[in-house]
């Protein structure tokens, strides 16, 4: 008995709080209204709703209310007596501690509840929770009380079931369908890694659970709703266009963009020339910019910008008018148009174009024939192609000073030059191997076969001329026939010649070697400027001489 007027005093403390009166002596926590969780349920299914504090509003916690001394009642509002009415258990519902049971839910449940807490001086009340119950339709769900999601096509998306935190011990056991019909997946929630068109629809979760030996449905729908993708609007036309017009004539030229699927209105499409913007068509002006407009088409829309030309002028030709798309501040992208004039630009483009290869032509000759030597030797570098592979042959070079006995009491400059400084860059720094009558032939092996023998081993004939050069008395003209015999006539050896002192009257020559000297197999010694490495005469030499392979003259060197 004791307990009845608590439960009445309890009763009128909600219903005047309600209704905006605040009765003195209790402290009351309200929630706003925008703060209430709707759910959906179909009709015969197990509902269940929870007493949520507000946040930051209540001292206590929903699951500490013992602690407290809290107690939990549930109210329903009545619309038609405008007030809430206490709910009590039932075999139909259950409160247990701050959940609402409905076993099963009918569609006269359906309204808005509410929970309060009371532990004799302090009160507070949760926020609305309404409660949708909808009859049963053919299918497994009823579009009046589907939740929507969107998606967009090759994305990926994670659809979790709407409202189900009251059942989180069963969640895993949730289980899938697509339009009622296939079932798709059993779990928590279902997982997209790239959307397609196809899996657009109803996707409905099924969680089933037994009280008091009776088996409940509870059931969830999403609708999935998928876009297409956005697409950066883009420049059709023009792009680097020339456009052959004529003098006097009306012409138009649309600057062309993709839009996407959907409108761009935020797009920037005007044309520009000479890096000021067109003005606007109003008159007769010669030259202006159309409105403008857009359409529509399967593929999607195109935002079209008319450049109208009232009257070609010469003052437009060989001009470049473009077309620039702006999306944003910083996405800009930009097209021309060149107008030429008809019957003249074709010739004139194919003039310049062949003028412009035969310049490069005469360009990339001209450097060909100024760096040849270069060019070859680091062909050769990068190649490593070694022609001395496989021909038996013993040296890479002959090495013969035409000399005379008076001479070579004087000669001294020369012979350092044949005999040191030859051996010295060749031998030494370039890994070629030389022969040298006055070296390695011994003097009892001084005959006209030994030399003949030696030269035959030999890749190259190496002749150093001398500007004293007498034919009648020379101890080398021996070696000068056979050399020059087996250059010319047996073809078995290649010549180098290398005039160490500018050489101005040649007639004393024999006329093989004048006939050689005309070749370009003549290297010219400068002094100073060639004793340095890397000057052109050691390069024309070692390009004059056979190709080696790096590892070979590294083991040389």
């Amino acid at each position: 008995m004791l307990a009845l007027p608590w439960m009445f005093f309890l009763i009128f403390t909600i219903s005047e709080m309600r209704n905006g009166d605040i009765t003195e002596g209790y402290e009351i926590d309200r929630c706003l209204q925008f703060e209430s969780t709707m759910i959906f349920v179909l009709e015969g299914e197990h509902a269940r709703l929870r007493c949520r504090l507000c946040n930051g509003s209540s001292p206590i916690e929903t699951s500490d209310l013992q602690t407290h001394g809290f107690t939990v009642s549930w109210f329903k509002y009545n619309a038609k007596r405008d007030h809430s009415e206490l709910l009590n258990k039932g075999s139909r519902i259950s409160i247990q501690g701050p959940l609402l049971g409905f076993w099963p839910a009918t569609f006269n449940d359906t309204g808005r509840y509410f929970c309060s807490l009371f532990n004799g001086t302090h009160n507070v009340t949760g926020p609305n929770e309404i409660l949708d119950v909808t009859p049963v339709s053919d299918g497994c769900y009823s579009e009046e009380i589907e939740y929507s999601r969107s998606g967009v096509i090759g994305a990926s998306i994670e659809l979790p079931c709407p409202h189900m935190e009251e059942y989180k011990n069963n969640i895993e056991d949730l289980k899938w369908y697509k339009d009622c019909q296939k079932n798709v997946h059993t779990g928590s929630s279902l997982f997209f890694g790239s959307l397609e068109k196809e899996n657009a629809g109803h996707y409905t979760c099924i969680l089933t659970i037994r009280h008091r030996g009776i088996q409940y449905n509870v059931t969830r729908t999403l609708k999935l709703k998928l876009e297409e993708p956005s697409v950066a609007p883009k420049l059709v036309y023009p792009h680097q266009e020339h456009i052959e017009v004529t003098l006097g004539e009306r012409r138009i030229i649309n600057c062309t963009v993709y839009a996407g699927p959907k409108s761009k209105r935020d797009v920037m499409l005007t044309w520009l020339f000479r890096k000021t913007y067109v003005t606007t068509c109003k008159g007769m002006e010669p030259v202006c910019k159309d409105s403008r407009r857009e359409t529509t088409t399967e593929n999607g829309i195109y935002i079209v910008r008319p450049l109208v030309f009232t009257q070609v002028t010469k003052e437009h030709l060989n001009q470049y008018f473009n077309c620039v798309l702006r999306v944003t501040s910083e996405q800009e992208t930009m097209g021309y148009i060149f107008l030429q004039e008809k019957g003249k630009s074709s010739v004139q483009r194919t003039v310049k174009y062949l003028i412009s290869i035969i310049v490069v032509l005469i360009a990339l000759a001209m450097v060909c024939v100024h760096f040849n030597v270069q060019i070859a030797l680091c062909f050769r570098d990068l190649t490593g192609r070694d022609e001395t592979l496989g021909d038996s042959k013993e040296y890479d070079a002959y090495i013969l000073l035409l000399k005379s006995d008076e001479i070579l009491l004087n000669a001294n400059e020369e012979q350092q030059f044949a005999f040191e400084l030859l051996p010295a860059i060749l031998e030494e720094k370039c890994g070629y191997r030389l022969c040298i009558f006055e070296r390695d032939i011994l003097p009892g092996e001084a005959s006209a076969e030994s030399i003949l023998f030696y030269i035959n081993k030999c890749r190259r004939l190496i002749i150093i001329l001398s500007k004293d050069y007498v034919d009648d008395d020379f101890k080398s003209t021996y070696e000068l026939v056979t050399g020059l015999h087996q250059v010319l006539v047996e073809r078995q050896i290649k010549p180098i010649l290398i005039e160490f002192k500018p050489i101005n009257n040649t007639k004393s020559f024999p006329e093989s070697l004048q006939l050689l000297l005309k070749s370009k197999r003549t290297v010219k010694w400068r002094g100073n400027k060639s004793e340095y490495k890397h000057s052109y005469f050691w390069k024309k030499l070692r390009y004059l001489m056979p190709a080696k392979g790096r590892r070979v003259q590294a083991g040389n060197q």
